[in-house]
């Protein structure tokens, strides 16, 4: 295993690789420690499962779809940016004018600093820092979150999300992330997407969620028969898979995460671009405001959590 440092016209980039068979992932120090590819063997044929929908219209740093983003330290949206907490009202800045939201947190743009390297015969492991010293208006809470990217040998990818309270004080927390997964060569109407869904949330015109029901998709759901750009509620599992499945040539893609410590899922296809989100997240859109699944970190104290990525043949699954 190695690690690399290399150069792209979006900044630097640190890049884990297996060298025997080519597995690599790339994440981009200078715009939120974005993982901008991930290379892994599917079926024996070497693919990038990481999709940038919109690449060819807008940079990384100008693309409000936010591939592979960290959202942090709040989920999706806050109504009109405004929220209260422990008695005090608080007004974000709208980055999203079109419905008049403070929308995926500050760390998606920020520049993380590159820490601890450590190769293994079957591993390679970096840790990447940001210390957020309370500066960003509407959220006076300084913290320092730490990615930690791992690339194993036998062809997955470990993503840890640690996260401090560095301040004196309680502060509002949620942590999310927004990768775009594709399969080279899939249609997304050939895209079937298998997860232990409890209950999925309807959204208003300001796409904050105004309804929750109860579903049951034991068979999961099909990109050709449904639209799909929901918040769902996860069974709580230790170890929860989803799984997105090209039921054409039989290759899936899989995503786990515990679901009792981030037990919301985003399910998002773009338009036009053949590629899915699936996106882990601890929260609630609008959790700022509704509380649900907002955590209320204590001064030094930690959060951490991962999710894991690897690519193999599809699993019969039930629930």
């Amino acid at each position: 295993m190695e690690i690399n440092h290399l150069a792209s016209s979006d900044g630097k980039i640190v890049q884990l690789k297996n060298p025997a068979n080519g597995e690599s992932a790339e994440i981009l120090l200078d715009l939120g420690a974005t993982l901008k590819s991930l290379h892994l063997r599917v079926q024996g044929e070497l693919l990038n499962v990481i999709a940038i929908p919109q690449s060819k219209k807008y940079t990384l740093a100008e693309n409000d779809l936010y591939p592979s983003a960290l959202l942090c330290p709040w989920v999706n949206r806050v109504r009109n940016g405004n929220y209260s907490f422990l008695g005090k009202n608080y007004q974000l800045p709208i980055n999203e004018p079109a419905l008049g939201n403070a929308i995926h947190g500050f760390l998606a743009r920020r520049k993380f600093t590159l820490g601890n390297q450590t190769i293994q015969d079957d591993f390679a492991k970096v840790k990447l820092t940001h210390e957020y010293l309370g500066d960003f208006v509407g959220f006076p809470f300084p913290f320092r979150f730490e990615w930690e990217f791992t690339l194993f040998q036998s062809g997955k990818l470990d993503v840890s999300f640690n996260c401090q309270n560095t301040g004196g004080g309680d502060m509002p927390f949620a942590c999310g992330w927004h990768p775009y997964f594709r399969i080279p060569g899939t249609l997304v109407e050939d895209y079937h997407i298998h997860f232990k869904g409890k209950s999925r949330f309807l959204s208003d015109s300001q796409m904050i969620p105004m309804k929750e029901e109860s579903i049951d998709i034991p068979k999961g759901l099909s990109f050709k028969s449904n639209q799909i750009d929901h918040v769902f509620r996860l069974y709580p599992e230790k170890a929860h898979v989803t799984q997105l499945t090209d039921i054409k040539k039989n290759r899936a893609l899989f995503v786990q995460q515990s679901s009792e410590i981030f037990p919301f899922l985003v399910v998002f296809a773009p338009a036009n671009e053949d590629c899915v989100a699936i996106e882990p997240m601890t929260a609630n859109t609008d959790a700022m405001n509704t509380l649900d699944g907002l955590i209320q970190l204590k001064s030094q104290d930690f959060f951490q959590g991962n999710v894991q990525i690897w690519a193999g043949k599809p699993l019969e699954l039930t629930r």
